[in-house]
């Protein structure tokens, strides 16, 4: 009678493997969720210096075409106590950039009525510098600066 050599792994080794990959698994899935989150803020923060910087090329344009349709209502403040909104929608409109997909759901935009930068005077520079600040809601995602408390005492020009 010929002798079966059968190997298999006994019910420790597999006891021994499901405990390793159970740790590992409980250390990698909150670092992968942390990882993603930092993404998120990160696309959020990026969308909201695209918002800056397109008003600022908008008013830039304002300054030397007040020809164009995007133009004909908009001026830069003039005193510390003035600050200016363009929402999103209206840089949209106005070229100057596309609608921000929502990085948490790529299917959806932020808001286009919601989201706006605001533009202030910058009462600390003689030659009449500007602060440029972002407004983002995406989802359930605000920007710090939608609510500044500066703006409590200013007025929004038109």
């Amino acid at each position: 009678m010929e002798k079966i050599n059968k190997k298999a792994f006994t019910l420790i080794e597999l006891l021994t493997v499901m405990v390793l990959l159970s740790i590992l698994l409980g250390i990698a899935v909150p670092a992968y969720y942390i990882h993603i989150q930092r993404s998120q803020k990160g696309a959020y923060q990026s969308a909201e210096k695209a918002l800056t910087t397109s008003a600022m090329d908008a008013m830039l344009d304002c300054v030397n075409n007040r020809g164009r349709e995007f133009c004909k209502n908009k001026r830069l403040p003039q005193s510390d106590n003035e600050y200016i909104r363009i929402t999103l929608g209206d840089l949209i409109k106005g070229t100057y950039m596309d609608p921000i997909h929502d990085p948490k759901d790529r299917s959806k935009y932020c808001s286009e009525q919601n989201s706006y930068a605001y533009i202030l005077k910058n009462p600390e520079e003689e030659k009449g510098g500007y602060t440029y600040y972002a407004c983002l809601v995406c989802g359930n995602y605000v920007s710090e600066d939608c609510d500044r408390e500066e703006l409590g005492d200013m007025v929004e020009i038109e």
